[in-house]
């Protein structure tokens, strides 16, 4: 305990912020060496088509939606162009029901979204590290608040695209915030000032806090070392 009552909510926040992060993060990790195994024994025939990428990921995908203690919504994989040159480079299952998401509108063509243009795939892809994207608004996948986590693969030392996970930020506040509710203001932000979630009715998902804000006399924000989060204690 430090003696600081509001640094004390801050901290536990926190770390319950950095232990849900942790858990998407250890998912993708433990997933990422079938996936690199089995798609470079596939390459050998060359350059893999959208069938053949979504099958070498449905099962796990679909495993992770259903079995995780986590409230993950989405997974599945976007490929490097080197591994899916033609096609939806996107193989993706979400939702309740575990639907494939499929969409004439990827990959590429005129009027087709370039998903390797995206954060969850642009910054992985430049770093080479385990990424979080949001909170926005998922009009691709699934219309909703999301954050998206993404983890970057490598084959014959080649990025091959990123392994992803979506948590709807509903979902995410219904986890966390009963544990963040401490008698005190507490909200999560993300590294560019954007509200997560907060016990602040003034704060809604997406609000951009003004710097003067965070500062306020009384506040307390601390950093997450590990994630681009901060919590800000009123």
């Amino acid at each position: 305990m430090s003696g600081d009552p509001k640094k004390d909510v801050a901290n536990s926040a926190l770390a319950t912020v950095d232990k849900f992060f942790d858990g998407v993060y250890k998912i993708l990790q433990e997933w990422a060496p079938q996936v690199q195994q089995d798609i470079s024994a596939q390459l050998s025939n060359g350059p893999l088509n959208s069938a053949q990428l979504a099958q070498l990921v449905e099962t796990e995908s679909i495993n992770i939606l259903t079995e995780s203690d986590l409230p993950i919504y989405g997974a599945g994989f976007c490929a490097a162009e080197k591994i899916v040159d033609q096609g939806n480079p996107l193989a993706w299952w979400q939702g309740p029901a575990h639907e494939p998401l499929a969409s004439s509108t990827f990959g590429v063509g005129p009027g087709a979204v370039d998903l390797r243009r995206l954060e969850w795939y642009r910054v992985p892809e430049i770093s080479g590290e385990f990424n979080i994207a949001g909170p926005f608004v998922d009009y691709l996948c699934s219309n909703e608040v999301t954050i998206t986590s993404s983890l970057p693969l490598t084959i014959g030392g080649h990025f091959a695209g990123v392994l992803c996970l979506d948590v709807l930020v509903s979902q995410l506040e219904e986890s966390l915030l009963p544990k963040l509710q401490d008698g005190y203001t507490v909200t999560l932000m993300n590294a560019n000032r954007r509200v997560v979630f907060s016990t602040d009715n003034a704060s809604e998902t997406g609000d951009k806090l003004p710097q003067s804000r965070i500062e306020t006399a009384g506040t307390v924000s601390l950093h997450s070392q590990k994630y681009p989060f901060v919590i800000i204690v009123g």
